[in-house]
């Protein structure tokens, strides 16, 4: 008699077999992970959209000022953490020259430093300061100074601002903070310029040597025009510790940190 043949599979057909389900497995386990975060982008969204209409009904009954505290009623979604980093009165200027326009990017850059916003802490735990400073030596250029120094010519604009932010990487994994650092810095630098009165392009600064009467361009001081309420909410998510977004009362949402 003759033995049926049972069909099966060689050694060399079976690890292909285990190597594309293993392929397919890692595909479904990607596409998952992007399916969750877009609902953590979705939901954070969604609760800082809701978070500003509790803001402004209370704005109306408090007498034109934010509360000092997110109001009870604001209900975040699961895995989010709604944070009032920040509830006030800023500085607002009208009718800037060109000159005070420059002025108020270089204030705003400064107060940004003394407030903290170009430090970081490290994989080791150690805090660095990645932006230092921020200079004006010449009215067709301004400088922000730390471990990557970037001078910016006139015009300024903010496009060019947020794009070296946005794209800004570095190879130092212990120090992978610098790119959060950098991308939060300056957008926090177009955002205030643009909330405290001020406008893109910025197309002149000053010249630090200059006087009355040797041809240089005079820096010109700032006067306050009014005092704004203003508040800035952030949302984070406990599943994707980069999953940032924040907004403030002129209601854009904007996915960066206050």
């Amino acid at each position: 008699m003759h033995k049926r043949h049972t069909p099966g599979f060689t050694v060399v057909e079976l690890l292909i077999v285990i190597v594309v389900i293993s392929i397919l497995a890692a595909i479904g386990i990607v596409a998952y992970d992007n399916i969750r975060r877009s609902a953590a982008d979705h939901a954070a969204q969604s609760d800082l959209t809701l978070a500003t209409g509790e803001m402004q009904r209370s704005l109306q009954q408090n007498g034109l000022t934010y509360p000092t505290s997110l109001p009870t009623t604001i209900v975040s979604s699961p895995d989010i953490t709604l944070t009032l980093k920040y509830s006030g009165n800023i500085n607002h200027y009208d009718n800037l020259t060109e000159v005070q326009n420059g002025v108020l990017l270089a204030q705003i850059c400064q107060d940004l430093i003394t407030e903290g916003a170009g430090k970081g802490v490290n994989a080791s735990g150690v805090t660095n300061a990645y932006i230092i400073n921020c200079g004006n030596w010449n009215h067709d250029s301004m400088q922000i100074n730390g471990w990557n120094p970037q001078k910016y010519t006139t015009p300024v604009t903010d496009t060019a601002l947020l794009n070296y932010a946005d794209n800004f990487t570095t190879n130092d994994n212990t120090n992978k903070i610098h790119e959060t650092v950098v991308k939060t810095f300056y957008h926090q630098l177009v955002e205030r310029q643009v909330t405290e009165g001020g406008r893109f392009p910025v197309t002149s600064f000053w010249d630090s040597w200059a006087t009355p009467t040797n041809g240089g361009v005079m820096t010109e001081p700032l006067s306050v025009s009014a005092k704004r309420p203003h508040y800035c909410i952030e949302a984070t998510n406990a599943q994707y510790s980069d999953l940032k977004w924040h907004v403030t009362e002129d209601l854009k949402l904007k996915q960066s940190s206050c």
